[in-house]
């Protein structure tokens, strides 16, 4: 299921130091001037991207979400160009430097074999010795965090409440519920994702053509970790 309603509150609730992060480690980890996002959410990373100085082609399959994103960043003046693409089935006519699919956006499909198209797409959208970078949730994460995870928040004018239910295998349905009563909005979400072990992400990687190196949480990779996070090179 893509976001929705839930795409207009999606940026009050996360840290923005959370993307800091993910520039500080993406220009840590890769050269480029062109970048293609997928999954690009409503576009932090590629608005932060594009004001330094990078051409950036952000797409998602959430028109809700591409409304929040092309708004911030005419709000920024941020030169983004954004598009509406399923990552699971497109053709890029112009090969970029660097290839991202950030915040666990990987996580949403469901399918093995379409996990598999993204990397492939991943792959031939790229330049020859460009770098892909992609992270999602660790089994970890999933099957242990998330388990029966509860949070809930209220104040005068709005209520948040999230409840996880993981099946122990890597399958998890996010059940949002938000009551914004100064805007007079509701929002009601459900969200499944579903996470592999390392080495079925690897197993894929490699078959699609790519080496790589896997990191945990922004550092040294660990099983017991929040985030894996895939650099990923395209080479001969």
């Amino acid at each position: 299921m893509s976001y929705e309603n839930f795409s207009y509150y999606y940026d009050s609730l996360m840290d923005p130091a959370f993307y800091n992060d993910y520039i500080d480690f993406i220009n840590k980890h890769a050269k480029f001037q062109s970048v293609l996002e997928l999954g690009c959410g409503t576009g932090e990373v590629a608005i932060r991207l594009a004001k330094q100085n990078k051409s950036v082609v952000a797409t998602d399959l959430s028109d809700d979400m591409l409304y929040v994103a092309k708004e911030k960043a005419m709000a920024e003046n941020a030169e983004v160009n954004f598009k509406r693409v399923d990552m699971t089935n497109f053709e890029s006519n112009q090969q970029a430097d660097l290839v991202l699919c950030l915040c666990d956006s990987l996580n949403y499909i469901l399918d093995e074999n379409d996990v598999k198209k993204v990397l492939m797409n991943a792959y031939q959208a790229l330049k020859m010795n460009g770098t892909f970078i992609f992270d999602v949730d660790s089994l970890y994460k999933c099957n242990v965090i998330l388990n029966d995870y509860h949070e809930e928040s209220h104040d005068d004018d709005f209520d948040f409440c999230w409840d996880v239910k993981s099946d122990g295998a890597g399958s998890i349905e996010h059940h949002v519920v938000i009551i914004d009563r100064e805007n007079d909005d509701c929002v009601d979400e459900i969200h499944h994702q579903k996470t592999l072990p390392v080495h079925v992400y690897g197993e894929m990687l490699k078959e699609a053509g790519f080496s790589y190196t896997v990191f945990s949480d922004f550092d040294s990779y660990k099983e017991e970790c929040e985030r894996l996070i895939f650099v990923c090179k395209k080479e001969m």
